[in-house]
């Protein structure tokens, strides 16, 4: 009696062990515990394999289950960490991500989350469990080693059929997926494999119709050609929020030098929305460039490094312009160096190009790159481009005593809220000696200069951002809020002062930029629209809110948790109400078609497609497909 006590002792004593820690795990990813289904799911997956090695004999099973073991809990760790910053669990899609992720070790060490040690405090008693009382089950049930694989594989073959096949397509199992532990993988794994196998194409005039539908195109728009034939410095700023432009904070203007674009000869866009993917900073360079959304895979210039593009460098390239880009950090990061040509731009100055002896954080301190900068303009052909990436504010916003020049308050020390705004100062201040030596060189009158944020510098998940910026803000911090950030295009001399409030994101700057340049964007691949004179506002987001969440004019439509339509949430930007979530399917639905068919064109290359045909052909690209003669596209095809 008291051996077979034992037998039972191991097994229970290490799935309350486990439940113990998907306890702590649920708790760490926000998921509801309360769902005890999901915790079933867990325990069961576990306990057909932790059944499965205990009674197969083989030599070295102790050290197999411990190494199993041990990297379920690593996995668990990585989703806490993952999900801290990004609102979401890792994905196998972004394990290749990993050496960008080692190259920022400061911004990467401030996600930790102290309590996510605790999910390995259970492994040694685990193994001790293990080794004590299993080899009584292995050698009292001496089975094959064939037969006891034959059940255990039956038995997961049926939970994967029955969860991550999901044959019945039930809502309830989707949501247990996309949270429980080892179906989200496995599921996440079945899903990776599908997309490389099924290869079913929307016909590319459904595509081409979707594109009308987004972005009708529109003649003899208001401030059309106002910059035509001048020079473009397009400057994305790291980590820029919109609540700092015209905000003080402790009798201090944050950003003066802004705020003084933003008041003569501007175009402001105070409605606009970061649309980033999995690549963060050069996901909000691919879509600003080539007005197409990233996709949550992965960052957009390592999967479709070899496509075809005719984005803004390109466009500007058939003008007659010079293409530059230039970044105070490594030219490999995030495979600038060899996405670049790609996309149209012709010299890239990166950290090795530069004088990297004045450096903040991750790379050449921004006044430091703006200066050098000057020295390039100075000497490149006019009429150019320069794109210009800023650093100095980028996560976890380390800048050295001397540095500092905003004085914070005492309960703002140290924190990620006070570090944060005192980088955007220092960055405000760089920009305007840049302003200025463009003045002094002659370049400034006959440039046009467009500013951006790349994404969100507080993430509302973490450290106490959000209590500092409800504390500074007087109202709600919510994702309206968090991504949220400004588009300035200044044209001097223009006499141009206006405010649009039309709500859009980096997708939508091509065609913006374009209007205004006088510019034609020769293929129809284009998922924006011109802001300056749209009639409705529109933005889908990737990361951070899960995929079929939007911004449509006024209303905020976050996706569940679970990442279905049921449960999702809604609420009006301006006032902060929430509104029921049910009523906004059919824009729910828009927005996953638009997203699918965004990552169509990107996957079969259709840019290329086109500009053969276009160059081939007599007949033009949307005479081929027949684009005038509008066909019913079921939404189906595209969820």
């Amino acid at each position: 009696m008291k051996q077979y006590k034992k037998i039972l002792q191991s097994p229970y004593m290490i799935l309350l062990l486990f439940t113990i820690k998907l306890i702590i795990y649920y708790g760490l990813i926000d998921a509801n515990i309360l769902d005890s289904f999901i915790i079933i799911v867990s325990i069961i997956a576990l306990g057909i394999i932790f059944i499965g090695i205990s009674r197969i004999k083989f030599k070295h099973k102790k050290g197999l289950f411990l190494i199993v073991y041990s990297l379920v809990s690593l996995l668990m760790f990585a989703d806490s960490m993952y999900y801290n910053y990004y609102n979401q669990t890792v994905s196998i899609k972004q394990l290749w991500q990993a050496k960008n992720v080692a190259a920022v070790p400061d911004s990467f060490f401030a996600t930790l989350i102290p309590a996510s040690f605790l999910l390995f405090l259970d492994i040694p008693f685990v193994y001790y469990y293990f080794k004590k009382h299993t080899d009584d089950i292995s050698t009292k049930n001496s089975w094959s080693f064939k037969r006891e694989m034959k059940y255990l594989i039956a038995g997961l073959c049926a939970i994967f059929a029955l969860l991550v096949v999901n044959p019945l397509d039930s809502v309830a199992i989707d949501k247990v997926n996309s949270v429980e532990f080892f179906t989200n993988h496995v599921n996440d794994i079945y899903n990776a494999v599908a997309d490389n196998i099924v290869t079913e194409e929307i016909p590319v005039e459904e595509v081409l119709e979707v594109v009308e539908e987004v972005a009708p195109k529109e003649e003899g728009m208001s401030l059309q050609g106002i910059g035509k034939d001048k020079n473009l410095i397009l400057l994305q700023v790291e980590a820029l929020q919109n609540f700092v432009l015209g905000a003080e904070y402790n009798g201090q203007i944050l950003t003066p030098n802004l705020n003084s674009l933003i008041g003569k000869d501007s175009i402001y866009f105070n409605r606009y929305y970061s649309t980033i993917g999995k690549g963060n900073t050069v996901d909000a360079e691919f879509a600003t460039l080539n007005s197409l959304y990233p996709v949550i895979d992965r960052e957009c210039y390592t999967l479709y490094e070899k496509n075809t593009f005719y984005g803004l460098p390109w466009i500007l390239r058939e003008k007659g312009y010079s293409t530059l880009a230039i970044h105070g950090y490594e030219g490999a990061f995030w495979n600038r160096e060899a996405a670049y040509p790609g996309q149209g731009i012709e010299e890239f100055y990166s950290m090795e190009d530069l004088d990297a002896s004045e450096t903040i954080g991750l790379g050449i301190s921004d006044k430091s790159m703006f200066k050098q900068a000057i020295d390039i303009l100075e000497e490149e052909k006019e009429p150019f481009f320069s794109f210009i990436i800023t650093l100095t504010s980028h996560h976890p916003y380390l800048l050295d005593e001397e540095y500092n020049t905003l004085v914070l308050r005492e309960e703002d020390k140290d924190t990620k809220f006070g570090s944060y705004l005192q980088t955007i100062h220092y960055m405000d201040e760089a920009l305007g000696q840049f302003i200025a030596d463009l003045k002094e060189k002659g370049l400034y009158e006959d440039t046009v200069i467009a500013i951006y944020g790349d994404h969100h510098g507080l993430n509302k998940n973490m450290d106490n951002n959000q209590e500092k910026m409800e504390e500074f803000l007087g109202r709600e911090y919510d994702y309206d809020e968090m991504l949220r950030v400004p588009l300035i295009i200044h044209v001097p001399g223009s006499n141009v002062y206006r405010t649009v409030s039309t709500t859009g994101g980096q997708i939508d700057f091509l065609p913006t930029i374009a209007n205004i340049m006088g510019l034609k964007i020769d293929h129809p691949y284009i998922l924006g629209q011109d802001l300056v004179n749209a009639k409705e506002g529109f933005a889908a987001f990737t990361a951070y809110l899960f995929e079929g969440s939007f911004i449509h004019n006024n209303v905020m439509f976050e996706i569940s948790r679970e990442g279905v339509f049921e449960g999702s949430r809604a609420w009006d930007v301006g006032t902060h109400e929430e509104l029921d979530g049910s009523l906004f399917e059919e824009d729910y639905n828009r927005t996953v078609k638009i997203k699918k068919t965004s990552k169509e064109i990107l996957d079969r290359d259709l840019i290329a497609e086109y500009m053969e045909d276009k160059n081939s052909s007599d007949h033009s690209y949307e005479e081929k497909y027949n684009t005038d003669t509008k066909s019913n596209i079921e939404e189906n095809n595209y969820r």
